[in-house]
Order: C-alpha cells, then sequence, then structure tokens
C-alpha cells in the first residue's frame, strides 16, 4: 500500500513540475457563440476546443481561458489578466484605444446579419432602411450600422438599439415582438436554428450584411510566445477534420493562409 501511495505521488509531482516548467499563455474570452458559449459558469466552445488542442499538440506552452466580458476586456488585458485573445480584430476597440498587440493574418470569416419577424418584413427590402426600426444588439459589440460607438445611451439615443447580453436574447426580442430587427452572427444563427427548427420559418434573415468578420489573434508583443507560431499552430489545428467540420456547421470560413513573397 505504502509502494503505491508513494507511486501515486511521484508521479503527481512530474505532472506537477511539467506543467510548470511550460510558459503560461492566458487566453481571454468572453460570452461571443460559438466562440465561447457560457453554461451554468462553465464556458465551450471554438475558443475552448482550440485551448485544449493546443495543449496536447506542443509541450512547450500551456494555454489556459480567462473569462472577461466584451466590455471589460481592453482594461482587463491592460491590467495584465491574460496574454491573448482568439477569435478578435484589432480594430474592436484595440488600435482605437492605441493597446500594444500583436495581430496575426485574418484566419476565418464571419458575418454579422439582420433578422425580423416573417410576419413583418415581407421581403428583403424591408431591410435596406433601418433608419426607423428598433434594433437590438450586443453590449460591448462594434456594429457599423452604428458607426461602431459602443457608449449604451447614445445607441440607443441615434439608433434606437436595445443592448443585450448575448445573441439568443436578441433573436428572443424580435420573436416576442419587442424589437423590430436584431444584429447577428451568422455563426450562431446557423447554431440556434439547428436547436430551434421551429423558429426557421419565423424569422426572416436578411441578404445585408452589416460587416464581416475577419477573425485573427491577438497576442501581447512582449509575450515569449510569437504571433507567428501560435498562428501556425493555430491553422494546422483548424484545417484537421474535427475542427474544420465544426467550422463548416456553422457556416464559418477557413480563409486561405498568407504568404509572403
Amino acid at each position: 500500500m505504502q509502494s503505491v501511495v508513494i507511486t501515486a505521488l511521484i508521479v503527481w509531482m512530474l505532472f506537477f513540475n511539467q506543467l510548470f516548467a511550460k510558459t503560461l499563455v492566458r487566453v481571454g474570452g468572453y460570452q461571443f457563440p460559438p466562440y465561447i458559449e457560457l453554461e451554468h459558469g462553465l464556458a465551450k466552445g471554438f475558443t475552448v476546443e482550440l485551448i485544449r488542442q493546443l495543449n496536447q499538440m506542443q509541450q512547450d506552452y500551456h494555454f489556459e481561458l480567462v473569462l472577461t466580458t466584451p466590455i471589460r476586456r481592453h482594461q482587463d488585458y491592460q491590467q495584465g489578466l491574460f496574454d491573448a485573445i482568439f477569435f478578435e480584430d484589432p480594430y474592436w476597440g484595440w488600435v482605437q484605444r492605441g493597446i500594444a498587440i500583436d495581430n496575426s493574418p485574418a484566419f476565418a470569416k464571419d458575418d454579422e446579419v439582420f433578422i425580423a419577424l416573417a410576419s413583418n418584413a415581407s421581403s428583403q427590402q424591408w431591410f435596406d432602411d433601418l433608419s426607423d426600426k428598433t434594433i437590438a444588439g450586443i453590449l460591448g459589440f462594434h456594429y457599423q450600422i452604428a458607426n461602431y460607438e459602443t457608449d449604451p445611451d447614445l445607441l440607443a439615443e441615434k439608433h434606437y438599439m436595445t443592448l443585450v447580453s448575448d445573441h439568443q436574447a436578441s433573436i428572443e426580442l424580435v420573436l416576442k415582438q419587442r424589437t423590430d430587427t436584431a444584429i447577428v452572427t451568422r455563426s450562431f444563427l446557423h447554431q440556434y436554428l439547428r436547436s430551434h427548427p421551429e423558429n426557421s420559418e419565423k424569422i426572416i434573415i436578411s441578404d445585408r450584411v452589416d460587416q464581416s468578420y475577419h477573425h485573427q489573434l491577438l497576442i501581447n508583443p512582449e509575450h515569449e510566445l510569437a504571433i507567428a507560431t501560435l498562428h501556425q499552430w493555430v491553422l494546422q489545428l483548424l484545417q484537421q477534420e474535427q475542427l474544420s467540420h465544426k467550422l463548416h456547421r456553422h457556416g464559418l470560413t477557413l480563409l486561405p493562409e498568407v504568404t509572403d513573397h
């Protein structure tokens, strides 16, 4: 019995010695399906899966998720709470605030589209002029239709926007006729309508795109891990069958790799 306990202690010590020998990469993430989804305080989604596979594919770095919010993420990064963030864009407030961060080439594409009740919007022309319509969006997100403004009071006053915490809440506001339209990512709509097929006939999805996301990886330029290395690892993983299939199911497009000539 004593030998079993000693063996277990040795294995435990070896595991933690190996873990602490690795360089830590703290990855910020906020509620943004299908990249980060929070259920009962637990996170899942593409970013969580990427972190798991990044830890499996190499032995020098240990990646871990640090939860933040869309509004708080810039401040949390500047305070050193996390080192990197995935499925992001430097122009989502990073460049505007003059925050030092290295970014990868864009590697995946997603779109933000408008939705409405089919009983209210008889055709695509309904989406042509939204100036007099109420719009649901996500608190802390940047929208082209609102000139990328994020101040809730200005959005409510100038653009008739109601801000909620997630895309599902936006969709529910439309279904309950509490707003005329909502801006939702195409990837989340794919996921939502698979889970709620009964609403497929109730919702009309715009051909009009508010903006297209060209997702990138961002990392602190002072971190030991180079952005080029991280980018290559993520591309390698996203091209594997498991994650490639998930990208396709959510309507996401993996962009061609950019190479230097």
